[in-house]
């Protein structure tokens, strides 16, 4: 999940949906009702009124059906207790740097970077365009090696005007020698201001009013 104009490598959709399941089976208290009812009306020893093995096999039934219940609180316990950890985790990364997975510039005091990882050495050309999909600045980067990169910029347009601090795209065309294009994959560098925990149960970050998923988080830097 990601807002403004630097966006996150994967998206996801929320999507609804509603089914209704018929209730065929009897919850631990109806269970226990109807045996209780059932032993009040009728002698469970005797031949006449009901099939000893039928008796141990109702009783066998509602011993498997306590177990599951219990085993079914337990396990409810253990997830709350993972979920409360895993937030605490979460929360102690506020205040560090972080490398997230996706592209674009904020521009701020004449500055932005990006990282860049090249599956191969490739020639690297940055367009960058602004709110409005006006092309601010197209930055010819040259020869990149293959792996980690900074892609930076200094805030200038084309003509070599200060552009205002902001957000703005990035789009980027690697290509080899031969002129085939080169896979990569970009990230940005930002610094946690707070987290957010989702009603969903996932956990967003937000920098510079910026927010995404834990899960794009790539690397925790300091």
């Amino acid at each position: 999940m990601e807002t403004g104009m630097i966006t996150a490598a994967t998206t996801t959709a929320n999507t609804t949906s509603t089914s209704s399941t018929a209730k065929n089976t009897l919850s631990q208290d109806s269970f226990l009702k109807l045996l209780v009812a059932q032993l009040k009306n009728q002698d469970p020893t005797s031949a006449s009124s009901q099939d000893p093995n039928q008796m141990i096999q109702q009783l066998t039934g509602f011993s498997s059906l306590e177990q599951a219940t219990q085993s079914n609180t337990l396990l409810q316990g253990l997830q709350s207790q993972s979920q409360a950890l895993f937030q605490a985790q979460a929360a102690s990364m506020v205040g560090k740097s972080v490398k997230v997975d996706g592209s674009g510039f904020y521009l701020k005091s004449g500055q932005a970077t990006m990282g860049l990882n090249l599956s191969a050495t490739a020639n690297v050309t940055v367009t960058i365009t602004d709110a409005n999909g006006n092309v601010v600045a197209t930055l010819p980067k040259g020869e990149m090696g293959a792996g980690d990169n900074t892609l930076t910029w200094n805030g200038q347009d084309a003509s070599g005007n200060t552009m205002p601090d902001g957000d703005y795209k990035v789009s980027i065309k690697a290509t080899s020698a031969s002129g085939a294009a080169v896979p990569y994959t970009s990230s940005l560098n930002m610094k946690v201001d707070s987290v957010v925990f989702n009603t969903d149960g996932s956990i967003s970050l937000v920098s510079n009013g910026h927010t995404f998923d834990l899960s794009n988080v790539l690397q925790v830097l300091a």
